[in-house]
């Protein structure tokens, strides 16, 4: 099982690399945050992610669409 270094929800792996064990994907479902197992530990590990880019999974359905879609010029 992995956990989501940014809302620490269960990630799911999504690709492997061509040689083996060389690399994995992994996808978290809740904040889709992605990144490779070859990242330094400051991405993929919880306790080393940056605080300031935590994300609570319960603050999620209220967060704002970023950026937004400006109308189309006609």
């Amino acid at each position: 099982m992995h956990i989501c270094p940014r809302c620490e929800s269960e990630a799911n792996k999504v690709a492997e690399s061509p040689v083996k064990g060389a690399w994995e994907v992994y996808l978290c479902p809740v904040c889709i945050f992605t990144w490779r197992s070859t990242e330094p530990e400051t991405i993929t590990n919880p306790e080393k992610y940056k605080k300031a880019f935590k994300i609570d999974p319960a603050d999620i359905p209220n967060a704002a669409n970023v950026p937004p879609i400006p109308e189309r010029i006609k």
